[in-house]
């Protein structure tokens, strides 16, 4: 009887494998170049996890309370911006539950882990096509968006062009770590994996973008610090991505003319001058946020008080005009101390660190498959916190979903590569 039911229970946990593989192949693929797609997925995932939550409750070897059991570390970082958001309106007395979009999309994460943990190892591999093809078809927009690098705007289609260009290096990079899990591989593939690095890295020169090239400095600190190859292959390897980017960059006069421009608006801001470029709106849009949480340190500001306090500063000759168009400080950290207070500065580094622990605690695994998975969670981590450096990545809903569904699929990856090496056997049974 006990196994009958067990069997009924794996059918019923298989029986939608396809679907959820399915639309985590796509997510990478329409949710910057579809409008609103990529939340649909997201939606369609934890509505899933909820139908499974109340008519199958064993998940093949993950029961859904002894995942949060075991991971509740993670759970808590992803619920934390609600309970930021909820501490400041508590201490303000003013309640709005839009403010909760973005933190509610985040704590959604129990269920699309529980969800992403049905899909079998081997196909969760395969997406490493879809990060490769995202990669390739969002440069192509920005290459279209942009007439080849000759103009730059504000946004691409829903999302801003600093966002899209950061995605657009994260997936060509994991394309290109893809290739660590597998000990030999095709010429074939490895053309092509390298080749969607590279069209990601173009993105950011068609688009002009600056701040995804400090993660890009991490990224390769990062790789070559958890490869094994010769110091001189690592050289090698430095050389010749800094030689490919300054050819790229070569081609680009936007490009040219916003990286040149950096060092000259830096000096020119350091004298007094100079408020009213890239740059120096930048660094006003940073001090003045940091201004704000020194007034308010606890609880914040509020999400609401943001723009109201920005243009207050303003009329008070604090900050440029320009500011007040803006309609966030241009960095994760500081913005979420601004509005969010102290409880805000946690949360937005519980969300980076708690992911980050799991992914380095297993670098040094003796699996290739789950050093690889590793690997690539730490890239996702570490991507998202150096763009949180010049823009708000989680203030676009989209990405809100990505990175719940990157740390996701990374996190069973490593699960299911580790039981694989403890049984020596498939962790799930074939859909």
């Amino acid at each position: 009887m006990n196994n009958k039911l067990k069997n009924m229970t794996l059918k019923e946990v298989r029986s939608p494998v396809k679907w959820i593989a399915t639309l985590l192949f796509l997510y990478p693929l329409v949710a910057l170049t579809v409008h609103d797609a990529g939340n649909g997925i997201y939606y369609i995932l934890a509505l899933i996890a909820l139908i499974m939550l109340i008519f199958c409750r064993q998940q093949n070897d993950f029961q859904f309370l002894n995942l949060l059991k075991d991971y509740w570390p993670l759970h808590l970082a992803f619920a934390s911006s609600v309970l930021a958001v909820f501490l400041n309106q508590l201490s303000s007395g003013n309640f709005a539950f839009k403010y909760y979009d973005r933190g509610w999309r985040l704590a959604l994460f129990p269920l699309i882990f529980w969800v992403v943990l049905i899909v079998p190892p081997d196909r969760l591999r395969v997406l490493r096509w879809s990060f490769f093809a995202a990669t390739l078809i969002v440069m192509i927009k920005a290459f279209i968006f942009t007439q080849g690098g000759q103009f730059r705007f504000g946004n691409i289609g829903f999302l801003s062009i600093i966002a899209y260009s950061d995605i657009a290096m994260l997936t060509g990079v994991l394309s290109l770590l893809s290739l660590v899990a597998e000990t030999r591989q095709r010429k074939s593939v490895v053309f092509l994996m390298v080749l969607a690095c590279i069209a990601g890295a173009y993105t950011s020169v068609l688009t002009a973008t600056r701040g995804g090239w400090v993660a890009a400095l991490l990224y390769l600190f990062f790789l070559l610090t958890v490869s094994p190859i010769t110091w001189r292959k690592k050289i090698g390897w430095v050389a010749g991505v800094f030689l490919v980017v300054m050819v790229m960059v070569s081609f680009n006069q936007q490009a040219r003319t916003r990286l040149n421009g950096t060092q000259s608006d830096l000096i020119s801001y350091s004298e007094g001058e100079g408020r009213d470029t890239a740059t120096g709106i930048r660094l006003q849009l940073w001090g003045a946020a940091l201004k704000l949480f020194s007034e308010h340190p606890i609880f914040g500001i509020g999400r609401e008080n943001y723009g109201p306090s920005i243009k207050a500063m303003a009329e008070r000759k604090e900050v440029t005009k320009e500011l007040t168009t803006l309609a966030h400080s241009h960095n994760e950290i500081f913005f979420n101390m601004a509005i969010s207070g102290i409880f805000g500065l946690l949360s937005t580094l519980s969300l980076y660190i708690v992911p980050g622990y799991y992914f380095v605690s297993e670098l040094r695994s003796k699996s290739s498959q789950v050093r690889a998975a590793a690997q690539a969670g730490c890239i996702v981590v570490i991507g998202f916190f150096a763009f949180g450096l010049t823009d708000l990545m989680f203030f676009w809903t989209v990405l809100c979903g990505y990175y719940v569904i990157l740390i996701s699929i990374f996190l069973a990856m490593i699960i299911k590569a580790g039981k694989q090496e403890e049984t020596g056997g498939v962790v799930f049974p074939p859909a």
